[in-house]
């Protein structure tokens, strides 16, 4: 606005002065012929050419036409006209014309002789005038245009801020929201600015929502860990005892084929609970057994091929392949990919195949189960490792619980996806040096 007005100002001053400059140099025309007539009628001289102004005409003439006829053709109108006047009111008039090369000023006053003494002078423009006339008609574009760009700019300021504040609103609620990129590069900035604080505001919401699920987790575990130890002592022990009378009777050559097989089922029995009891203690973040070098791919090949009569009853048949090289607890690692295979198998529908792949980078390894079954639904997947959740009426829920806890006691994790219309679950291990590798090998 203050642009707008000092262009505007600066136009209107550069008018006035012209124009003030225009009206002096008349002004002084008039004194002019005011002096020169005053001079002819004191008899100073009776002719045309008397007078010392240069451009101006005058003398004493004794009729109107003798004055037109002494003065340029576009004089001639004009100073007739006024010579008529002045001859038949009987005192001096003045002329103030406009001609098309400038200001006319003339003066006549009539003798007492009757003859005319007159006066005539032509202001003419500044030689300047015109590139003064341009530079007032270019101060006014500049001043209109400089009126047009603010109430643009106005405009715009005033739309691109209202957007921005709804997207403000709509930040206060949902910090994921988008906020409008202004064609205003400072409001544009401010923008940016603020999308940059609401992504991280999100990302570490985000972050403490997702601790918090871990301490909660924690917490559970470190709860099933006290139970489960205390259980674990109290029931390990009697199962110990139970199973060794039973073994003890199942040596005795006198008991009969049926009881023999009773007892073996029973000893087996004990056997699987034991093993819930070790899985429990997995969960619960027990430490595993003995670590060593082991082919990923070699012993996954090993379990489906273990597993490979059972899944050909369920209609689905199994791949495996890939390599590579972790220290682990073996036993622990197949317990976890007998659960992944189990589970694909069960999932996928008959006439199908699970797919299990190794395969290694710089840094991990990593086994990929996939099979074509349906997953599971979005809104339980957050349960999906807890302990005890499962879908299968006749599940425990421990099975994705040991293999996390076991993938996780690895320095590794094991993570749930849905690629398509197939179910992922990647177990990620640290891949072991070099030098470990070819030690083993």
């Amino acid at each position: 606005m203050l642009g707008v007005f000092s262009a505007a100002l600066s136009a209107d001053t550069l008018y006035r002065a012209i124009s003030v400059t225009t009206a002096q140099r008349v002004e002084h025309a008039r004194e002019l012929v005011t002096d020169e007539v005053a001079r002819l009628a004191s008899g100073a001289g009776d002719s045309p050419e008397a007078g010392s102004v240069i451009g101006m005409l005058g003398g004493v003439a004794r009729s109107a036409p003798a004055i037109a006829a002494a003065a340029p053709a576009d004089w001639a109108a004009p100073l007739t006209a006024i010579a008529a006047r002045a001859g038949s009111v009987r005192r001096p008039e003045d002329l103030h014309a406009s001609l098309a090369s400038g200001e006319l000023v003339a003066r006549i006053a009539p003798l007492a002789d009757g003859r005319l003494a007159w006066a005539a002078f032509a202001v003419r423009p500044p030689a300047r005038l015109r590139s003064w006339k341009l530079l007032v008609v270019a101060l006014t574009i500049s001043s209109l245009l400089l009126i047009g760009a603010t109430v643009s700019a106005l405009v715009v300021l005033n739309r691109d801020t209202s957007a921005l504040q709804k997207g403000l609103a709509a930040l206060a609620t949902d910090l994921t929201t988008t906020l409008p990129r202004s064609s205003v590069r400072e409001l544009g900035d401010i923008a940016d600015g603020i999308s940059v604080l609401a992504r991280h505001l999100a990302e570490a919401r985000q972050q403490h929502e997702r601790l918090e699920r871990d301490l909660a987790r924690q917490e559970r575990l470190a709860a099933l860990g006290r139970v489960t130890a205390g259980v674990a002592h109290e029931v390990r022990n009697p199962l110990a005892s139970i199973k060794l009378r039973l073994d003890l009777a199942a040596s005795q050559p006198a008991i009969s084929p049926s009881i023999h097989d009773a007892i073996v089922h029973a000893s087996s029995e004990i056997s699987r609970l034991d093993q819930l009891v070790a899985d429990l203690l997995i969960v619960s973040g027990r430490s595993l057994g003995i670590r060593c070098p082991r082919d990923v791919g070699a012993l996954l090949k090993s379990r489906v091929e273990a597993l490979a009569p059972w899944a050909s009853l369920h209609g689905v048949s199994v791949e495996a392949s890939g390599r590579g090289m972790v220290s682990v607890d073996a036993d622990a690692l197949a317990r976890a990919l007998d659960n992944l295979l189990r589970n694909a198998v069960e999932a996928a529908p008959g006439e199908t195949t699970v797919q299990a792949a190794v395969s290694a980078d710089a840094q991990q390894v990593r086994v990929q189960v996939r099979d074509p079954g349906p997953g599971v639904s979005i809104e339980r997947v957050p349960e999906l490792f807890e302990p005890f959740f499962t879908t299968k009426p006749e599940g425990t829920g421990l099975g994705l619980a040991i293999s996390r806890a076991i993938a996780r006691a690895h320095d590794g994790d094991l993570t749930y996806a849905r690629q398509g219309n197939l179910t992922c679950f990647e177990l990620t291990l640290p891949r072991i040096a070099d030098q470990e590798e070819g030690a083993s090998a």
